[in-house]
């Protein structure tokens, strides 16, 4: 089996100093509710996951709390993976805030746009044009600076937040989850309540953003609309999906692209196929042989933190998966000792 698939932009790939890899890490209040999200061991601590995520990737440590991001059964957060991936593949790391509640302990892009609210009940992005110009600035800054730009996520909730933009849209496609079982009937109830609140055009596409969004879509938007030189690859799920998405209606950028997981191919293959089509490409990861990441082989967390890109990228900069493995294996064991 190929460890890529899809799209082969990644074949030109061959030096790292032309890769930059960006986590936009933030939060919505839509993770706290009940049901939505694993991304925390419990819904009040999925707000901690996008700070410790960061953390992980940057320094191989959590920082702020003696405890690591996992689900409430205990599956750890894909963070582990990206940052074993990365120390392998040796590629320029950006954390930007994107709405984070609390700030990690690491070198980071500061904007001070807070958490995004519950789309459900109020307005979500009240400082949406101020994410989109921060956003604008960021690409201006690093357009043409790398060939090749991968946007990552850290936002528990993401996935619902993803959903309602997509039925505002006009898509009725039900988004990925990291839980095992999809909980798309809460999706859309928030959604309903979401809509009677507020029902836009499906082509007001700003407003659909700040009414239902969260802040990392704001800076992907920002960040897109300046990159006219460099490659984009949306790294992620369903949500980058949705990103591709809006970039293509709002910007009609160029070379985007989104980059995923064989989890997510599996669970969500219409949605990626329909919405990104041939501009999409996956890494074929085997998880089995790792405790707790084991259970990503059985339908947990699918996702996160950009895990299927840069594994890929470390793959095509080292062609050694044992290698790859055995460092993911020593950065999760070091989180148990």
């Amino acid at each position: 089996m190929e460890v890529i698939n899809g799209n082969k932009i990644y074949e030109r790939i061959n030096d790292k100093d032309d890769v930059l890899y960006i986590l936009l890490a933030g939060t919505t209040k839509i993770s706290t509710i009940n049901g939505i999200s694993a991304a925390g061991e419990s819904p009040e601590l999925t707000k901690l996951t996008p700070v410790l995520d960061s953390e992980i990737i940057y320094s191989g440590k959590c920082l702020s709390y003696n405890v690591i991001p996992m689900t409430s059964n205990g599956i750890p957060t894909p963070a582990i993976i990206t940052r074993a991936s990365n120390e392998v593949s040796k590629i320029n790391t950006l954390i930007i805030d994107s709405g984070l509640m609390e700030y990690p302990k690491i070198p980071f892009l500061y904007t001070g746009l807070k958490e995004a609210k519950k789309f459900s009940e109020e307005t979500a992005l009240e400082n949406y044009e101020n994410a989109v110009n921060y956003g604008e600035y960021i690409g201006k800054l690093i357009d043409n600076k790398y060939k090749y730009i991968f946007i990552a996520e850290s936002v528990p909730g993401g996935t619902t937040t993803a959903y309602a933009v997509l039925k505002a849209l006009g898509y009725d496609y039900m988004t990925s989850s990291s839980l095992k079982d999809n909980p798309g009937i809460i999706k859309n109830d928030l959604v309903e309540k979401a809509f009677k609140r507020i029902r836009l055009n499906r082509n007001d596409y700003n407003n659909i953003i700040k009414e239902y969004g969260d802040y990392m879509m704001a800076l992907s938007i920002g960040i897109s609309r300046n990159v006219k030189k460099s490659n984009i690859i949306y790294s992620g799920g369903t949500q980058m999906a949705n990103v591709y998405l809006l970039d293509k209606l709002m910007n009609r950028s160029k070379n985007r692209y989104v980059f995923t997981t064989k989890y997510i191919m599996n669970d969500d293959h219409n949605l990626m196929k329909n919405i990104v089509n041939d501009n999409v490409m996956y890494s074929n990861t085997d998880f089995s042989g790792i405790n707790g990441l084991k259970y990503y082989e059985n339908g947990y967390v699918k996702e996160g933190t950009g895990f299927g890109a840069t594994f890929g990228l470390s793959y095509i900069f080292s062609e050694d998966e044992n290698m790859i493995y055995d460092n993911i294996k020593r950065v999760y064991n070091s989180f148990l000792n």
